[in-house]
């Protein structure tokens, strides 16, 4: 019980150090950076996207071994992106696919370094799959 309370605490002290300035800087910055090439960023999801669909099916043909959160988090992705019962429906025009690259992203973050380990070992260029 003292462990929980002591992690509960390092937490609330991290919140209290939290520097929101910096935070809405590197939030702008990214943004500005996005907006000045909206179509490489897209290229970049796609390329990742292609990787995490290559791992997946490495992994279920049992020609490589992933960590069990990967194996997790891809197929909860896929799962997702290929369920048309989405919190926004993909039909809806401009904004159907919106909910779907939120969850990619978010899954495709916290892979990123298998990503990085699979795409090296294919002997795939980091840079052009954005995984510098």
């Amino acid at each position: 019980m003292k462990e929980y309370i002591e992690k509960a605490f390092s937490v609330v002290d991290k919140i209290k150090q939290f520097d929101g300035e910096a935070f809405l800087q590197e939030a702008r910055s990214k943004i500005e950076e996005i907006s000045s090439n909206p179509g490489q960023f897209a290229l970049t999801a796609i390329l990742q996207l292609k990787l995490a669909y290559e791992m997946i099916e490495c992994y279920i043909k049992k020609e490589c071994s992933l960590p069990w959160r990967t194996v997790l988090s891809l197929i909860g992705i896929f799962l997702y992106f290929i369920n048309p019962a989405d919190i926004i429906p993909d039909f809806l025009p401009g904004i159907g696919y919106l909910d779907d690259a939120v969850a990619l992203g978010i899954a495709l973050k916290f892979i990123r370094d298998d990503l990085k380990d699979y795409a090296q070992s294919k002997g795939l260029s980091l840079e052009e799959y954005g995984l510098v």
